[in-house]
Parts: structure tokens; sequence; C-alpha cells
């Protein structure tokens, strides 16, 4: 008898535990995400944006002004629960950098920036199966995906990033559906 209550004893604090935790977890994923601490570190997403697409001989996205878009959309447009992913994504960037070199991302040397955020790609859940969507849909979109796509959308519908860094016709003349690229032409800004 005494076998019985034990076992029904370490069933519920290991039920009651878990329900602590995850309890826990989707109480950060839900509450009110934390916009003055986005909002203070605009240096460090413009230098993460300035790593994922640097300047060469076309405009980067520090240049082409990919952060104020990418701003934008975070404070106003992404939902609660990919914010609040975010908010946690970029502290635990802050915090793997600082251990790993011991300063800042903004402080670290080109060749540094990159192994930081390879390791974090290498990290990040890109995998879409179907329990990884679903799990998308429930608890926001990764940081570092989140971060990837802003970047790239916010770097291609600048005026600079589509007139300077891809391939762009204002006035394109006449439709073709097939236009195959011309040796080393830029990708087109237009689809």
């Amino acid at each position: 008898m005494k076998r019985r209550k034990a076992i029904g004893t370490i069933l519920l604090a290991g039920g009651a535990a878990a329900l602590g935790i995850g309890g826990y977890e989707w109480y950060a994923l839900t509450k009110n995400p934390h916009k003055k601490y986005l909002l203070s570190k605009k240096s460090l997403l413009t230098e993460l944006a300035e790593t994922i697409i640097p300047a060469t001989d076309t405009p980067g996205a520090r240049e082409a002004g990919a952060v104020e878009y990418m701003m934008r959309l975070l404070t106003e447009c992404t939902d609660t629960k990919t914010l609040n992913r975010f908010v946690t994504g970029l502290k635990e960037l802050e915090d793997y950098t600082n251990s790993r070199y011991h300063q800042s991302f903004t402080e670290c040397d080109p060749g540094e920036k990159e192994s930081v955020l390879s390791y974090f790609d290498q990290n990040s859940e890109t995998t879409l199966t179907l329990i990884e969507k679903v799990k998308n849909k429930y608890t926001g979109i990764p940081f570092f995906e989140t971060l990837k796509k802003y970047t790239v959308q916010g770097y291609c519908i600048s005026e600079k990033g589509a007139s300077l860094g891809m391939h762009y016709i204002a006035v394109p003349g006449r439709y073709l559906s097939c236009i195959p690229l011309e040796p080393n032409q830029k990708a087109w800004a237009t689809n």
C-alpha cells in the first residue's frame, strides 16, 4: 500500500512541476512585450542587419534603412508571442556574445559577428515539419527567423536596396513571363 501512495505522490509532484513550468512558459509568451527594451536596442539591431546584409559594392542594410522598417514591424505589426520570442532571443544573443567574447555585439569584429549569427542560425528551428509549423503557430516565430525575414524584407523594399542592390526597372514596358538573367546580373527587385 505504501508503494501505491509513493507512486501517486511522485506522479502528482511531477504533474504539478510540469504544470508550473508550462504555465510560466505560457505566461512568458503571452505577457505584454517589453517594447522599451526593444527600442533601446536599435543600434544592436542595426549591427545585426548590417551583418546579415553587409555593404559591398551595393549598399548594406544600414544604408538602405532596413532597421527602420524592422522596428516599425516589430512594434506595430508583430503578434505578441513572436515579439516576446524576439525580445528573449535578443537578450540571449547579448548574453551569448558577452560570455563568449567578453564584449557587446557592436564591439565585436566582423568575424566574431558572423560566428555569433551562425551559432544562432544553427540553433534556430528552421525545419518546417508539421510539428514545427504547429509549434510556431502557438508559440510564435523563432527569434533568428524573424530577424532574417524582417532584415531582408526591409532591404528589398527600400529605395536603395531595390534600385542599387537589385536589378530594377521602374517602367518595365511589356510583360515577359520568363526572362533569362544575363551574366553578373543582379536579382530582380519586382516579382
